[in-house]
C-alpha cells in the first residue's frame, strides 16, 4: 500500500514537470524514465512572417511535393507555402473548370465561383486537391490549377437519411478513392469511389466488452439487452494514406477502445497495426484520472498522424501538446513537444506532417507552424531502423551500439542488437540482449531457436542415450537376476 502511495505521489509531481519539458519515455514496466529527445525545435513561421492573416483558425495541413497546404476555417481559404516557408498563394474563391462549368450550364446550375464554409480537412495527391468543406456539407475536388473539377455533396446510404453529410477529414488512395471521417458517423470511415458514389464503411472501430459484461449478457433476454445503455464506437479524428494504400487512423479514447486509438487499416478493412512494443501505441501510458487543474488528467487525445520513412509514424496528442513516434513494430521510439505560447512550443496542435526530415506542427490557437528537426539521437535511431528495414542487420546493430552511448537505458536499442544476433544464428547472445531489453516477443523466438539448436547439436547423444539407457537398465536387471540365481544355488548347496 505504501509503495502504491509513493508511486502515486511521484507520478503526481512528475507529470507537471513532463508537461513543460518532454524528456521521457516508458520502460517495459510502464514507468516514466528519462530519455534523450528524438527531435528538437528548429524554426517556425506564422501569419506575420508570411504576410497574411489566413493562418487564423487553421484546421488542417498536408505536405505534397515540398509544398505545404493549409486550410483556414475563419478565413474560409486555402494557403500554399513553399519549402523555404514563404507564402506562394492564398485562395478564397475557386473557379469551375471549363468541363464542370459546361456541365452546370446544361443542368441549369449556377456557375459562380465556389467559396468555402468552415473547411476542416484537406488532402493533396497527384490526381487532385480535396477539401472537406464541412459547413457546406460537401467535398470539393480541385485540379492543379485550383479549379473545381467535382463536387460531392450527397452520399447514397441510409445513414444520411436523417443527418447531413458533414465531412471532417479526408484522405485518398492511389486510384482516387476517398476515405472520409464524417461528423456523427459511428459506422466507420466512409469509402467513396472516384465519382463520389458510396462504397462501404471501412475500419469499424471495435467495441470491447469485459468478461463480466459478456457473462451477464449471456443470461439476458433480447428485451433486457435492448434496454441496456448503448455503447457507440468513437468517432475517428483523422486519417492518412500510406504508399501501400493502408489507412493510418486516429480516434478519441473511450472505455471501449482505449487500446485502438491508433489503427492501420488494410484494403479489406481490417486493423493490422503491430502492437509488439512494451505498451499498446496510444500516446501517454501513465496519467492521473479525475484530478484537478494542476495536473492534466485522462489519456491522450490523438488528433492526427504523420507517416515518416521505414514504417516510422508520429501521432499528435492535442491534450498535452505531445508528439509520440513509433516504429512499425509499435515500439515507442521517442516523445517530443512542449506546451506553451513560446515560439518553440505549441498550445493547440491540430495537424502534423513531414516535410522531408522536418516535422511540422500546425498550432491553431497561435496561428503558427512549429518545425522540428531530429537530434543526433533521433537520427541514429531512425538510421538503425532504416538499416534493419533494408536488411542491413549488422549495420543496424552497429548504429544501435552508438545509440546506447547516447542513452544507456534505451531498451529499444538492446532489442535492435538482439534482432541482429537472432538473424545471425547466435541465439544465446540474442537472448541476453532481449533479456536486457525486456522484449518478450523476440525473446520467445530466440529461445525457441536456441532450444532447437541445442537439440540439433546434441541429437546423436540424445538418440544414443535413448537407445543405451534401456540397454543399460536391461543389462543391470539381468546381472541382478543372475546374482540372485547364484545366491540361491549357493544357499541351496
Amino acid at each position: 500500500m505504501r509503495l502504491k502511495l509513493l508511486a502515486f505521489i511521484t507520478l503526481l509531481f512528475s507529470l507537471p514537470t513532463m508537461a513543460t519539458i518532454a524528456r521521457y519515455n516508458y520502460s517495459y514496466y510502464g514507468d516514466v524514465i528519462h530519455s534523450a529527445p528524438g527531435m528538437t525545435f528548429a524554426m517556425y513561421f506564422n501569419g506575420q512572417s508570411l504576410g497574411t492573416n489566413m493562418l487564423q483558425d487553421a484546421e488542417d495541413m498536408i505536405v505534397y511535393n515540398n509544398k505545404i497546404y493549409i486550410i483556414s476555417s475563419l478565413n474560409n481559404g486555402l494557403i500554399v507555402v513553399n519549402d523555404r516557408f514563404e507564402l506562394e498563394k492564398t485562395y478564397t474563391q475557386f473557379k469551375l473548370s471549363p468541363e464542370l462549368k459546361q456541365k452546370y450550364i446544361s443542368e441549369g446550375k449556377s456557375t459562380a465561383d465556389l467559396t468555402l464554409n468552415k473547411p476542416r480537412g484537406i488532402e493533396v495527391k497527384s490526381h487532385g486537391i480535396y477539401i472537406a468543406d464541412s459547413s457546406n456539407f460537401r467535398i470539393i475536388k480541385l485540379n492543379s490549377m485550383f479549379e473545381v473539377v467535382a463536387v460531392f455533396d450527397t452520399v447514397d446510404d441510409v445513414t444520411f437519411e436523417n443527418i447531413q453529410f458533414e465531412p471532417i477529414k479526408i484522405t485518398t488512395d492511389s486510384t482516387g478513392r476517398m476515405y472520409v471521417v464524417a461528423k456523427n458517423i459511428y459506422e466507420g470511415i466512409l469509402e467513396l469511389d472516384i465519382d463520389g458514389s458510396f462504397n462501404r464503411y471501412t475500419g469499424v472501430n471495435p467495441l470491447t466488452l469485459t468478461p463480466l459484461e459478456i457473462f451477464q449478457r449471456s443470461f439476458m433476454t433480447e428485451e433486457q439487452i435492448a434496454k441496456l445503455p448503448r455503447f457507440l464506437p468513437t468517432e475517428y479524428t483523422n486519417v492518412a494514406m500510406s504508399d501501400k494504400n493502408f489507412i493510418y487512423a486516429t480516434s478519441l479514447p473511450s472505455d471501449n477502445n482505449s487500446d485502438n486509438m491508433i489503427q492501420l487499416i488494410n484494403p479489406k478493412g481490417i486493423d493490422v497495426l503491430k502492437r509488439n512494443g512494451y505498451q499498446v501505441p496510444k500516446g501517454d501510458i501513465e496519467f492521473v484520472v479525475g484530478m484537478n487543474n494542476y495536473v492534466i488528467d485522462g489519456p491522450s487525445k490523438l488528433v492526427d498522424i504523420a507517416i515518416y520513412k521505414n514504417g516510422i509514424y508520429t501521432v499528435l496528442d492535442q491534450k498535452r501538446s505531445r508528439l509520440f513516434t513509433y516504429d512499425s513494430e509499435g515500439s515507442l521510439l521517442y516523445i517530443n513537444g512542449d506546451i506553451g505560447s513560446q515560439s518553440d512550443r505549441f498550445a493547440e496542435g491540430v495537424a502534423i506532417d513531414y516535410l522531408n526530415d522536418y516535422l511540422l506542427v500546425l498550432d491553431k490557437r497561435q496561428a503558427t507552424v512549429v518545425i522540428y528537426e531530429h537530434t543526433e539521437f533521433g537520427k541514429k535511431v531512425n538510421q538503425a531502423i532504416a538499416y534493419h528495414e533494408q536488411g542491413e542487420f549488422e549495420l543496424a546493430a552497429s548504429v544501435w551500439e552508438e545509440v546506447l552511448t547516447l542513452n544507456t537505458n534505451y531498451e529499444v536499442a538492446y532489442n535492435g542488437i538482439g534482432k541482429f544476433y537472432l538473424r545471425k544464428g547466435d541465439y544465446k547472445t540474442a537472448l541476453e540482449y532481449f533479456n536486457v531489453g525486456k522484449d518478450k516477443f523476440y525473446y520467445s523466438k530466440a529461445f525457441k531457436q536456441y532450444r532447437n539448436q541445442i537439440l540439433k547439436d546434441n541429437f546423436g547423444y540424445i538418440i544414443g542415450a535413448i537407445v543405451l539407457i534401456p540397454v543399460v537398465i536391461g543389462t543391470v536387471k539381468l546381472v541382478k537376476r543372475g546374482r540372485k540365481g547364484e545366491d540361491f544355488e549357493w544357499e541351496k548347496n
